[in-house]
């Protein structure tokens, strides 16, 4: 079968630079490199249809929690045109409704990370998005949307707003006609099939790009999805099939964000915010890494989020010095990130956490002094790591390469006393509608994309000192989304000084 990936050697060796899982060594040398060439053409695609300046003011006009049900339809709808405006001329697009994604994943995907790209275009989840598919078609003549459900045909379209609303058998039906040349099309058959006359005659009769939702997060040694049975019988009914992976397109539309996603990162970091004060300011000695982390973590839930990915709360003793241990590719979410470790007094705690808010995810990491005041070791080490990070985070402008910010933040680690050799990870990731969210690590900055700025140093005992956080690209600069989140050292003690909401029934449960 040919499928036309996503990922030039380019883009993989920009990501390892982004990658923000995995184990510190206090030997491993930190990643450097230039930043590569871009392709002009694939500057411009994500940008059709895109004006951040008005997706940014409408977001501050958008009620999250009394959404007008038309305001979302439009939003959705606006999302289906950017992508139809960035397909190729005589290309088609299915993307396929997906249930859960294959066993033992890469990183941190939730239940529903294999259905976002559905989610986004259309804004059915759950049992309303059970068996459906949708069909893009951008011609001369029109925009074909079209939707195929297993629910109800009135409400679904109702719901979504999208006037072609049909049964997913009928899928199977029109896409079988169309992959018939125009030419062997009788006139009954183009007036009974307009849908199927349209494509076929788009396609012509020589490679026919189709662009199908691949899976994103794939394990080959694992079970396959079904619809991979569906791909690969169009390829043998039709070999002429150009297959092509719909990720080169839908990724550089989801990384500019709109006016939903804009206002829902917003809320997720809030929401964040709200748990790291109120899980920070409860510990004390004695506590667990659990009780601290299931502090965090009932905030988010409480608020109307859930988790972006698991909670770490990772307490180091005065002697530092934790077990760490390496783990397989594609098993990280069987490994727990918060334990039975108990609080030490004089110790050091670093959490790494985010809500995640109509399937937008914040990121953040911040640390701790268990007593509540640095000690003049922990605030040197504590300072080297925010000077770093917040004059990475002042670079950050339209124009600029993630190389530019990941090298600026090797040197000051390296300067600051060769502390760039325990920095193995990199400077950061998008975010988005996943914790480390789809998007081209090649392709300067622009307004509308939205980051994780990450980095830190591990002593040789084991204990880390590591800030998150994240930003915004605007037109001039950046908006420091986590800024409020406590990060100076002043701000730090104040919040461990600060009496939590939790603290009569923590109180209660000890005595």
């Amino acid at each position: 079968m040919r499928i036309a990936r996503k990922f030039s050697g380019l883009c993989v060796l920009a990501m390892l630079a982004a990658l923000s899982i995995g184990v510190v060594s206090a030997t491993t040398p930190a990643l450097a490199g230039p930043a590569p060439a871009i392709p002009p053409a694939r500057q411009a695609t994500g940008a059709a249809l895109y004006d951040f300046a008005a997706e940014n003011a409408k977001s501050e006009a958008l009620d999250l929690d009394n959404l007008d049900p038309a305001v979302l339809r439009e939003i959705f709808a606006h999302r289906r045109q950017r992508v139809l405006a960035a397909m190729p001329d005589e290309s088609a697009m299915i993307v396929y409704a997906t249930e859960a994604p294959q066993p033992r994943r890469l990183e941190f995907q939730v239940e529903h990370s294999e259905n976002h790209d559905f989610i986004f275009l259309t804004g059915l989840e759950g049992l309303d998005s059970l068996d459906s598919a949708l069909l893009l078609l951008p011609t001369p003549e029109k925009n074909w949307e079209v939707l195929y459900t297993s629910g109800d045909v009135e409400m679904i379209r109702t719901m979504t707003g999208i006037e072609e609303v049909k049964p997913l058998a009928r899928l199977e039906e029109e896409l079988s006609a169309a992959m018939t040349d125009f030419r062997d099309m009788r006139i009954t058959q183009i007036r009974r099939w307009p849908l199927s006359a349209a494509l076929a005659k788009a396609w012509g009769e020589d490679e026919k790009a189709l662009y199908l939702n691949y899976p994103r997060f794939l394990r080959l040694g694992m079970p396959e999805p079904p619809r991979l049975e569906i791909f690969a019988k169009i390829e043998r009914f039709s070999p002429e099939m150009d297959l092509r992976d719909a990720a080169g397109i839908l990724d550089r539309v989801r990384m500019l964000h709109d006016a939903y996603s804009l206002a829902s990162l917003r809320r997720a970091v809030a929401i964040t915010h709200e748990g790291v004060v109120e899980g920070l300011s409860v510990i004390r000695p004695g506590m667990t890494e659990l009780e601290a982390m299931e502090t965090i973590d009932f905030v988010y839930r409480y608020r109307g989020a859930y988790l972006g990915f698991p909670t770490s709360v990772r307490a180091h003793g005065t002697a530092g010095g934790r077990e760490t241990r390496e783990i397989p590719e594609g098993y990280i979410s069987f490994v727990p990130r918060s334990g039975a470790r108990r609080v030490e007094a004089g110790g050091w705690i670093h959490i790494d956490t985010g809500a995640s808010f109509s399937h937008h995810s914040a990121d953040v990491q911040r640390n701790m002094p268990v007593d509540g005041t640095f000690t003049e070791e922990q605030r040197r080490y504590y300072e080297i790591v925010l000077d770093v990070q917040k004059t990475v985070i002042s670079m950050v402008r339209p124009g600029v390469t993630w190389w530019e910010l990941h090298n600026k933040a090797v040197e000051m680690l390296r300067d600051a006393g060769g502390y760039d050799r325990s920095y193995t990870y990199g400077i950061g990731h998008f975010i988005g509608m996943e914790v480390h969210d789809e998007g081209d690590y090649v392709t300067p900055l622009q307004p509308g994309m939205a980051m994780a700025i990450e980095q830190g140093l591990a002593l040789p005992n084991g204990v880390r000192f590591a800030l998150e956080d994240d930003v915004l690209v605007t037109e001039n600069g950046y908006e420091w989304l986590s800024r409020d989140i406590p990060i100076e050292v002043a701000d730090v003690e104040a919040m461990a000084a600060r009496t939590s909401s939790f603290e009569p029934f923590v109180t209660k449960r000890r005595d």
